[in-house]
């Protein structure tokens, strides 16, 4: 589904004038997807594969997608190209094609040589915001791997990216880990011992229970909010904000935004196509380039 909500966006008028596409990736796969030349020039990988039956990771599909990756990441090392607009990965299909990164934002942060690179996610069209102080580990590891340096880097990059939208003074919030924000220590004490002390030398507002801190900032109250883990981000911005949302890597020496959402196999294995976040993520790359 990628390639075909790549298209997609351009036809709908995604980029402003002077920002021009380039699409990256075998010729074989651009085609079945239904490019057209007036769509732009194509980048050809030439891995001379077959294009997978979608519906399922597969190892050609990750070395497909991942050899597109790369040689995109080329043509920002040599100048030719600003920015990059991914597709959603398959992290499965990468480990079987033996790819050695799990997913985008490692590899960004080691080609960039930015290890504080920042996942930023939003819904532009509704100005819903907000950035996680981790990423993608098991919940059970959470709470062990919060800490302040973390926290801060995460509320930095997220007020930094607010800033490049034209918000002088981003007003945060920042989430707390346990129900009720651990209600005073009787349900955990991460808000006690460190993020409560935090937020004040911060000057972030919170901690604050995570229903009420995504209801007030879908209300307008808040700008950002910093997250502390995956879903305490994704599934509010996702019922909020529907498949319009956005994966806006901070932190880099150039624009890259992708989908909020995944693969979508199933959808893309019955022909079902929606290109919300494909046009979010080429129009809020436009407008920074």
């Amino acid at each position: 589904m990628g390639p075909r909500a790549a298209l997609a966006s351009v036809r709908a008028g995604a980029l402003v004038r002077g920002v021009s596409p380039v699409f990256v990736g075998d010729v074989s796969v651009w085609k079945r997807a239904g490019w057209r030349c007036a769509d732009g020039p194509v980048h050809d990988t030439r891995l001379g594969l077959k294009p997978p039956k979608p519906g399922r990771p597969t190892p050609d599909g990750g070395r497909l997608s991942a050899a597109s990756f790369e040689e995109s990441l080329n043509l920002i090392a040599r100048g030719l190209a600003g920015g990059v607009v991914t597709a959603p990965v398959s992290k499965m299909g990468w480990s079987q094609a033996g790819y050695p990164w799990r997913d985008h934002t490692e590899r960004l942060a080691d080609f960039a040589g930015a290890p504080d690179a920042q996942m930023v996610l939003g819904v532009p069209s509704r100005g819903l915001w907000c950035a996680t102080a981790t990423r993608h580990i098991p919940l059970k590891e959470v709470s062990r791997r919060l800490n302040a340096c973390a926290i801060t880097a995460c509320a930095a990059d997220l007020a930094a990216a607010l800033r490049r939208l034209g918000i002088k003074k981003p007003r945060l919030a920042l989430c707390g880990l346990n129900p009720h924000a651990g209600e005073g220590g009787l349900i955990g004490t991460e808000e006690r011992a460190l993020l409560a002390p935090l937020a004040r030398k911060l000057r972030l507002a919170g901690p604050l229970p995570s229903d009420s801190a995504w209801r007030l900032h879908a209300e307008g109250e808040f700008d950002g909010l910093v997250c502390l883990y995956h879903d305490q981000a994704l599934i509010p911005l996702k019922a909020l904000g529907g498949l319009a949302g956005v994966n806006w890597t901070s932190g880099l020496p150039f624009v890259r935004t992708s989908p909020a959402h995944g693969t979508a196999y199933e959808a893309a294995a019955a022909g079902r196509l929606d290109p919300a976040a494909a046009i979010e993520s080429a129009r809020l790359a436009s407008r920074l380039l």
